[in-house]
């Protein structure tokens, strides 16, 4: 386990664990203390054993309405307790080994609750109220926190667990989990409600519609992650047809990405230029393989037939409705900054900006691969090459930031 998610962990269950200590004096004095932790401990730990996988590691459960009633009935305190005890007990009888993912993941649901409890009373949410719309917006900005300091700590320790981005991880599950969330947020405050005034049964009427949430959520996440995985086969169906290309779609993308992030673009278009660099070569599909895998020069009768890709890749995503984003960029990814590129020899800013990434992405990635015609080039060489054709062929603030990006890989 590397040093730094060493620390984070220690840091983040010592926080925990203070936090509780700090919290005890308020610990409500309850007359049948045993049914509420039996009863929420055991829909807290079900809620957990029905997890959904986020798409870069880590899940998210149906748990959330459980801890909003706790804080909201019974204060941060007890609402700690049973989420901490809870994420231990059903991650013990999953079996999991790993103790400081154990102790980790009861912490950081502790902390979030906690702090989220805290800011509720601070705001003027008063706990076990009869009306509890008299406090609707402590209550939304409780929920708010929960699920700001639950995400970023997830996010952290998937980062420095997997040595990834927090940015790339922020985005990848924190856009699949904000519609959970903003789902589950509203169910668990007229959860609070209904339990203050039937108690028990009221919880019980709400489960269906939390499990049904959780299924919705499911088939959500699952339908993009087979859209991603339908790409990534298409892709791998066109690398296979020269062995020189072998993975060359899956590095490009990776570098489009973390080009568009060194770049700040939105993160709906750095979503996008995942698929779209992932796809930037499905013209050649229809490319003959033996000019594709040439080790001669190719004639110019040859690359016009090459050139052609850009403008049959396009027309064979076109009809697909959730790539209609991609089609320019996978039409002029071709296209040199300088205007002498093709297939319509548009300059500058004229370039879509996600084909002037894929451009450069898709150049470093040639460099740095052996080719029929030739061995690839060592880093110097490569740099020597991007930053000649900087304001040419490639757009100078795209290949200004893949400098960044590779001399940022040189000081690690």
């Amino acid at each position: 386990m590397p040093l730094k998610l060493k620390i984070y962990i220690g840091v983040i269950i010592a926080s925990a664990i203070a936090l509780f200590i700090y919290l005890i004096p308020s610990l409500p004095s309850l007359p049948d203390m045993w049914l509420v932790l039996t009863f929420f401990l055991a829909i807290s730990v079900f809620a957990e054993f029905i997890p959904v996988d986020l798409p870069m590691a880590g899940s998210i459960t149906i748990g959330f309405p459980i801890d909003f009633v706790l804080i909201l009935v019974y204060g941060p305190v007890l609402a700690m307790l049973i989420s901490a005890i809870s994420a231990v007990i059903s991650e013990v009888l999953e079996k999991k080994t790993s103790w400081h993912k154990i102790i980790f993941n009861a912490s950081q649901y502790a902390l979030s609750v906690g702090v989220a409890g805290l800011v509720y009373q601070f705001v003027g949410g008063v706990t076990g109220s009869q009306n509890f719309l008299k406090y609707l917006l402590p209550a939304a900005l409780c929920a708010l926190t929960y699920c700001v300091i639950n995400s970023i700590l997830v996010t952290m320790v998937i980062s420095l667990s997997q040595e990834i981005r927090m940015s790339t991880v922020w985005r990848v599950n924190i856009k699949e989990m904000i519609p959970s969330y903003l789902a589950e947020a509203p169910m668990g405050f007229i959860m609070a409600i209904v339990y203050v005034e039937i108690g028990i049964l009221g919880i019980l009427l709400f489960f269906l519609p939390l499990l049904l949430a959780r299924r919705s959520f499911e088939l959500y996440t699952k339908m993009r992650k087979v859209y991603l995985d339908t790409i990534r086969a298409l892709a791998a169906a066109i690398d296979a047809k020269d062995p020189y290309t072998k993975g060359h779609s899956e590095r490009v993308a990776e570098t489009s990405v973390a080009l568009a992030q060194e770049l700040n673009l939105p993160s709906r278009e750095i979503e996008n230029i995942e698929y779209t660099a992932l796809l930037h070569d499905i013209g050649k599909i229809g490319i003959a393989d033996n000019i594709l895998g040439k080790e001669s020069k190719l004639t110019n009768k040859e690359f016009d037939k090459i050139k052609e890709h850009t403008i049959m890749g396009a027309k064979i995503i076109e009809p697909v409705d959730f790539l209609k984003n991609s089609y320019k960029a996978i039409y002029h990814h071709h296209e040199r900054y300088n205007g002498k590129g093709y297939p319509d020899g548009i300059e500058s800013e004229e370039i879509p900006i996600l084909a002037r990434i894929i451009a450069v992405a898709d150049a470093y990635d040639a460099m740095s691969s052996d080719r029929p015609y030739r061995k690839k080039l060592n880093k110097d060489k490569i740099l020597k090459e991007l930053k000649d054709q900087s304001g040419k062929q490639f757009d100078p603030e795209v290949v200004k930031a893949l400098i960044l990006i590779l001399d940022r890989e040189r000081e690690k």
